[in-house]
This record gives C-alpha cells, sequence and structure tokens, in this order.
C-alpha cells in the first residue's frame, strides 16, 4: 500500500515489461528492466510468478493461498517438493507450469480466462513454518539463488512480491533495498509487487533510496 502522498499512477513507458494499466495501480520505473508495481500479481504479464512459502506444505493465507485455490496443481507440486525437501531456504524451487493442465483442469477450454494458464511459479521459501517470522538471512540467500540460476532455468521475465513483508512481518525499508541489490542484475523483465499490508512513505520508493546499494 502507497501512502496518500503518492498514490497516484505514474505514466511511464515500459518497454521491457508488458503491464496491463488496468491491472496495476502504481506503477515506476527503477531500471530498464526492473519496476516497482502495485497490483494483482497473479495477473502479471510476466512469464515467472514468484510465490512466497514456507518448507512445510501449508499455504494457508496470503498469495500463497490464493494460488492453492487458482492452481491447484501448484499447491499439489510444492506438497510434493516439501515431502521430497527439493525446497529449502535458500534453495527456491521452480515449477514450468504447462498450458495443458489448465485444459485438463477446465469444464470446458472456453472457460479459461486467466492470462497466466501456462505460466511458472518459483517456490521460494521465506520461512521454515508457517508460525514463523519470515527469515531476512534466508530470503537473502534465495535471491542469490535466483541470480545464479534464472539462465540456466530458462526464466525469462519475473514478478515478485515483497517477500517477507505483510504476514512475514518484515519491513519494506529492509527487504526493498535487498531485492532490488539482487534483482538489477539479472537481465530480464523484472516487476516487485509492493506489499498490501504496509503503508509506505514515498522516500522508501525512490531510486535514490532502492538502489543506494547499487549505486
Amino acid at each position: 500500500m502507497i501512502a496518500d502522498s503518492c498514490v497516484s499512477p505514474i505514466d511511464l513507458t515500459t518497454k521491457s515489461l508488458d503491464l496491463d494499466s488496468n491491472l496495476a495501480t502504481f506503477m515506476v520505473q527503477l531500471l530498464e528492466h526492473l519496476f516497482l508495481v502495485e497490483g494483482d500479481l497473479l495477473a502479471t504479464d510476466c512469464q515467472t510468478l514468484t510465490i512466497p512459502v514456507n518448507i512445510v506444505g501449508i499455504m494457508g493465507k496470503g498469495l500463497a493461498l490464493t494460488t492453492k485455490y487458482q492452481f491447484p496443481d501448484v499447491y499439489v507440486r510444492y506438497q510434493d517438493v516439501c515431502r521430497q525437501k527439493l525446497l529449502q531456504m535458500g534453495q527456491p524451487y521452480l515449477y514450468p507450469r504447462e498450458l495443458f493442465l489448465d485444459e485438463e483442469l477446465a469444464d470446458e477450454a472456453a472457460s479459461l480466462l486467466t492470462p497466466n494458464s501456462n505460466k511458472w511459479f518459483l517456490l521460494f521459501a521465506t520461512k521454515n513454518h508457517w508460525k514463523q517470522h519470515s527469515d531476512l538471512a534466508g530470503i537473502e540467500n534465495g535471491l542469490k539463488w535466483v541470480l545464479n540460476n534464472y539462465k540456466n532455468l530458462g526464466i525469462k521475465s519475473l514478478a515478485m512480491p515483497a517477500l517477507g513483508c505483510g504476514l512475514g512481518g518484515l519491513e519494506w525499508r529492509v527487504v526493498g533495498p535487498l531485492m532490488c541489490r539482487y534483482l538489477a542484475e539479472l537481465d530480464i523483465p523484472v516487476a516487485i509487487y509492493l506489499p498490501r499490508e504496509q503503508e509506505i512513505a514515498k522516500e522508501l520508493l525512490s531510486k535514490g533510496f532502492l538502489l543506494k546499494a547499487i549505486s
């Protein structure tokens, strides 16, 4: 949530990232390929959607819960990788979901209204157990993993929420610069979706604040 001093949408030409202006209420371009967005992450045009989770197989609240009901196959895969311990703090798991899954789950192919029918999902652990607060060090290790592996995995564009903010208990003033430090090094379009649970002051959305560690 943006503080009242900066709720107006910012008109930008976003050649590197196709964002539906009807679904993004606020957008700012930090770098040629890096954007801040306020809106519905699950409606993004990005190829890969990041879903913050724990590693015990529970999607109980927030974006994870919405994903569980909107994309039940993602939830099934998530439980499988938790049981197999393929998903760990500092080691996200990429699920390259295919269109045919939606076709199988829908009663009729014509009923597929979601723009994400063939989206990939990056399951990103922000905490070990759902009862805990998010782990900042674990989030940083996960961001390092993304930086080191996104090319080999074939990720072409990435939507990522403010990891650990909101329900995770972390503050944007800490998480924002950390995410920008690593995501700025990716050479693909990246959209960071701002937390809806926190009111963010205008100065905490500026390039000077978010990119100071890499300037």
